[in-house]
């Protein structure tokens, strides 16, 4: 059986999506193959596969789900549009294949609204294995994390430099070499990727905005300070059960600047917990949550299976009644019931 992960082929404007296909490939065969994630649907038909899916889905969701000879185990995933969940086929799909593990809660609130069974796994990019000893002085570099669609504001980049008394180095979570074949573009991010992996864990702190450069930097033990323009954000929730968030207002009315401590214990089993997963599924080539041979992963599945049941059953009930607002009627109601 062949072995998959995905990586965003499409717009390619994030290196983090690199990265997550990257956490994904560390627990399958070495000869595992990338494959697009806005085209799983053209997924080789002709031989078994087992797709090892997690990430943020998607741009475009025309070209899902892949075929039936490919066997998805969907971990850690996000749903970033929920009108992809208005579709029947795809929401068919994955429910047959769920429970669904899911990075963050709002995206586990939407699976479950559907009565699709899920479960919060949190992000797999946190089993990042660090690439070098982590510095433990302050003689190493301050590196500053963002990309081109987010760059962090001239105002907080003085400030934190101000405070810090460190000239901070910039380092874009752009990709590179986005022109090439969707292969070739594969194997130089991940070249990158492994080469920004190994400053991060020599760097005395990474202070960044995107959330795949804080995770992997959690997971590996480096030193990082997760800054953002609004800290509630849902899709922080996966980081914020390790680490406090700085908010943007928050740096330019302090005096000081420490790095905020890591709750270790909760990371620690956290990993632990996406690695046992990620590992028996792979083994026994089936969602594990699914199909599962512990009592604990059984707890998982039904607790998952009879939360979506009670779920879908009060946004249905609430559906019918006045008090339904615009907004739940535009995640949980098909187009065709809207018209």
């Amino acid at each position: 059986m062949l072995n998959y992960y995905i990586v965003e082929g499409k717009i390619r404007n994030n290196i983090g999506d690199i990265l997550q296909g990257m956490a994904a490939a560390e627990f399958l065969d070495e000869d595992a193959k990338a494959v697009d994630r806005e085209s799983l649907a053209l997924m080789n038909e002709s031989l078994p596969g087992l797709l090892l899916a997690n990430g943020w889905f998607m741009h475009d969701f025309s070209l899902f789900p892949p075929p039936p000879n490919i066997n998805p185990i969907y971990l850690s995933v996000h749903i970033a549009n929920s009108a992809m969940l208005h579709d029947d086929k795809i929401r068919n799909h994955l429910k047959a294949n769920s429970p669904i593990g899911c990075r963050d809660r709002k995206t586990l609130n939407l699976f479950l609204g559907w009565g699709i069974p899920a479960y919060y796994s949190g992000c797999l990019t946190i089993t990042t294995k660090k690439r070098r000893p982590v510095r433990t002085d302050n003689k190493g570099d301050y590196l500053l994390v963002d990309n081109i669609d987010h760059p962090v504001p001239d105002a907080i980049v003085n400030k934190i430099e101000k405070l810090t008394q460190k000239k901070l180095i910039r380092i874009s979570h752009d990709p590179v070499s986005i022109e090439k074949s969707f292969d070739e573009y594969v194997r130089i991010g991940k070249e990158h990727m492994d080469a920004l992996l190994n400053r991060y864990c020599d760097a005395s702190l990474v202070i960044t905005t995107k959330i795949h450069c804080a995770l992997p930097c959690l997971g590996m033990g480096a030193n990082v300070m997760l800054i953002h323009p609004n800290p509630n954000d849902p899709r922080l929730d996966t980081v914020k059960q390790f680490i406090d968030i700085l908010s943007y207002e928050k740096i330019l009315k302090t005096d000081s600047i420490i790095k905020p401590s890591v709750n270790i214990n909760v990371l620690n089993a956290q990993k632990k917990y996406l690695t046992q997963i990620a590992i028996e599924s792979v083994k026994n080539k089936t969602n594990i949550i699914r199909n599962p041979k512990s009592f604990g992963h059984l707890f998982i599945k039904n607790k998952a299976v009879i939360t979506a049941f009670f779920y879908r059953m009060a946004i249905v009930t609430l559906l019918k009644t006045p008090f339904a607002t615009p907004s739940i009627k535009r995640v949980f109601c098909k187009k065709s019931d809207l018209v």
